[in-house]
C-alpha cells in the first residue's frame, strides 16, 4: 500500500503527463488527423501512468526493506523488468495494431515532461494564487 504523500505525488505529476499529452494531441490535430497518431497517444499516456505508478510503488518498497542490499537488488531488478515490459509492449503495439509506434513512444515521453513539471504543478496546487503566504 502505498502513502498518502506517495499518492499525491503521482496525482500531480499525472497532471504533467496529461498536460503533456494534451499538447501532443493539439500539435498533432495540425499535422497528423489520423486516428492512429491519436491512440497512439493515448496508449503512449497510459503507459507513462503506469510506469509513474510502478516506480512509485517500487521505489516505496525499497526503502521499507531496510537492508540497503537487497533494497538495492530488488530496485535494479524492478528496472528491469520495467524495460524489458515497455520493449515488449511497444513490440506488439508495433506488431498487432494499427497504433502509430512514434506517437506512443511521443506519448510516453510524457513521465519526463511530467518530472519537469511536477514543482510547478506542486506550487500551483498547494499555494493557489489569489491565496496569500503569512
Amino acid at each position: 500500500m502505498m502513502s498518502e504523500e506517495t499518492r499525491r505525488q503521482i496525482l500531480e505529476m499525472s497532471v504533467g503527463v496529461l498536460l503533456h499529452n494534451l499538447l501532443l494531441a493539439v500539435v498533432c490535430l495540425f499535422w497528423f488527423r489520423e486516428f492512429s497518431v491519436f491512440l497512439g497517444i493515448l496508449a503512449g499516456g497510459v503507459g507513462a501512468e503506469i510506469l509513474l505508478v510502478s516506480m512509485a510503488y517500487s521505489t516505496e518498497l525499497c526503502v521499507a526493506v531496510g537492508d540497503e542490499n537487497y533494497a538495492k537488488r530488488k530496485m535494479i531488478l524492478h528496472a528491469l523488468a520495467r524495460s524489458f515490459s515497455v520493449l515488449a509492449a511497444a513490440a506488439l503495439l508495433w506488431k498487432f495494431t494499427e497504433i502509430n509506434i512514434l506517437a506512443a513512444v511521443l506519448g510516453t515521453l510524457g513521465l519526463k515532461s511530467g518530472a519537469y513539471l511536477y514543482p510547478v504543478v506542486h506550487k500551483f496546487l498547494n499555494h493557489p494564487a489569489g491565496k496569500s503566504e503569512a
